[in-house]
């Protein structure tokens, strides 16, 4: 498995300077996503590797997310509910200037899995125009800190170190999975699965919650929606996929809707 350094960029570990009177958010998701498991669906298996080339067996970034802790009426539409903040700023387009001396890492960690989105710069544009916009950092703050937050809280070393290893025939239980980053990290992550091509469940994005300084992990607020879990891999409905952030109480009656053990893929 694959397994990059630190940021090759001197960096110091500066939090993000977010005004509280800008605030409209409540925390970050620092969202990273298995590639094997993002390319083995039905939906994807045409569209991955734009490049030719598989990508490394490494948790890729997907993006550093502002989200309500509660779901609230959207300031637009009223009778609509939003539960995190979106596309904030339509005329503050991506500056690629402002993120050039972040492009190698940028590219290593936070590359495009989509031949739909073939360049990178279209993945991380998106990435702003939806997410950034509306973290009330620069871009140049934005990007900095999602690729740190990589770098410090490395989940595929993590869980190699606590000896899940992807592999194409043997399984694990997602509470392994999320106990081996809440040890290591001090918070617990909430997991998201989706179905490969023979409707197999399998390890797909780890969440992490992240303070307003975009440094700090804390405890992941509780999904509003309960009941049994859906696979939706949407962006749209992540907040009912399955969200591995239950005391045990929760997590024993959520156990009557799933299977414990899930496959972790090498690509």
């Amino acid at each position: 498995m694959a397994h990059h350094g630190p940021l090759a960029v001197a960096v110091l570990l500066l939090p993000l300077v977010v005004a509280s009177a800008a605030t409209d958010f409540d925390f970050f998701h620092h969202v990273q996503q298995w590639p094997g498991s993002y390319c083995n669906t039905n939906t994807n298996a045409t569209r991955c590797f734009p490049g030719g080339e598989k990508p490394a067996a490494d948790f890729g970034i997907h993006g550093l997310w502002p989200e309500y802790a509660a779901c609230r009426p959207d300031a637009v539409n009223p009778n609509k509910t939003s539960c995190w903040p979106d596309s904030c700023n339509a005329t503050a387009p991506l500056d690629l200037s402002q993120i050039r001396n972040l492009d190698s890492d940028l590219r290593r960690n936070w590359g495009t899995l989509s031949c739909k989105n073939r360049d990178n710069a279209q993945f991380w544009s998106h990435e702003w125009s939806r997410h950034g916009t509306c973290s009330n950092v620069d871009h140049h703050s934005y990007f900095l800190a999602t690729l740190e937050l990589k770098a410090r809280f490395n989940l595929t070393r993590i869980l190699l170190d606590a000896g899940v290893v992807p592999s194409d025939d043997k399984e694990y239980c997602l509470r392994t999975i999320r106990d081996a980053v809440a040890a290591a990290t001090g918070s617990a992550p909430m997991v998201e699965c989706n179905r490969n091509e023979r409707n197999e469940t399998q390890l797909y994005q780890v969440f992490q919650c992240v303070g307003l300084d975009g440094r700090t992990l804390v405890h992941c607020p509780l999904p509003e929606q309960r009941g049994a879990p859906t696979w939706s891999s949407s962006h749209r409905s992540r907040h009912l996929v399955l969200l591995i952030c239950l005391n045990e109480a929760e997590l024993n009656l959520l156990r009557s809707h799933f299977d414990c053990t899930v496959p972790f893929n090498v690509h």
